[in-house]
């Protein structure tokens, strides 16, 4: 693993003190989950400090909220760095989010009005856009915004709040597997999902959702996991 320090876009400038631990939460994540931070990459807080113009304790709060979502490993008073990808990790977070989806779908659907029906086929839209550009940043984020779209209809926040703690690691995940989505069969299966949802079917939806979640995705997380092995990473997209 490399042992260089961290160098991250967007942190050439001092952050408001009230926002500060969010803000460099935020642009580390998002570094991160891009991959303009590499796994192995060390992340110091005396350095991310320096730059930022503040204090050592908001650095390690959000660094401590990256270990929590698993994408930085540390080891106190020894290092902190960028995790791995570890794809047991990636097959954990896409199982709950489907659950969860699947839970708010039974509780929600009975509930909606014309007006819902016509926000989810918006968003449902949106999927197909971006399922037909091959856009995986874009095809994550329709899936969140479904996921949580009904999560909120059915008033359920614990749901919300989940979804959005699993959503930086799966879409990092995403964003460096993109050459294992197989577009057609995902294009099939949210197809029948934006069918069944516009039809107020949650039977159909749930069966629907279940194809994406229990087969659909897990193949692309096992195709990339192939693709690593040929290239020699190992499973779990760590640097040689």
């Amino acid at each position: 693993m490399t042992e260089k320090g961290c160098d991250v876009p967007g942190m050439d400038s001092p952050l408001e003190r009230r926002t500060m631990s969010d803000d460099i939460y935020s642009r580390l994540r998002d570094a991160i989950v891009s991959g303009e931070l590499r796994p192995g990459e060390r992340l110091r807080d005396y350095e991310l400090a320096e730059t930022l113009g503040t204090s050592k304790t908001p650095v390690r709060h959000a660094l401590d909220r990256l270990a929590e979502h698993g994408l930085v490993e540390m080891q106190r008073n020894r290092f902190t760095r960028v995790a791995p990808i570890d794809l047991e990790q990636v097959r954990d977070a896409v199982a709950l989010f489907g659950d969860i989806w699947i839970g708010s779908v039974r509780h929600a659907t009975r509930h909606m009005r014309s007006d819902d029906i016509a926000y989810l086929s918006e968003l449902a839209d949106d999927m197909t856009s971006a399922v037909r550009a091959a856009d995986v940043a874009a095809f994550s984020g329709a899936l969140r915004a479904i996921a949580v779209a009904y999560a909120r209809l059915e008033g359920n926040t614990t749901r919300t709040t989940v979804i959005e703690f699993l959503g930086p690691l799966i879409r990092r995940f995403s964003a460096q597997a993109s050459g294992a989505f197989d577009w057609a069969a995902i294009d099939a299966a949210t197809q029948v999902i934006g069918e069944r949802m516009r039809a107020r079917d949650d039977v159909g939806m749930r069966a629907a959702l279940i194809e994406l979640f229990d087969q659909v995705l897990p193949a692309v997380i096992d195709r990339a996991e192939e693709q690593a092995l040929r290239r020699g990473e190992g499973a779990d997209h760590s640097e040689p």
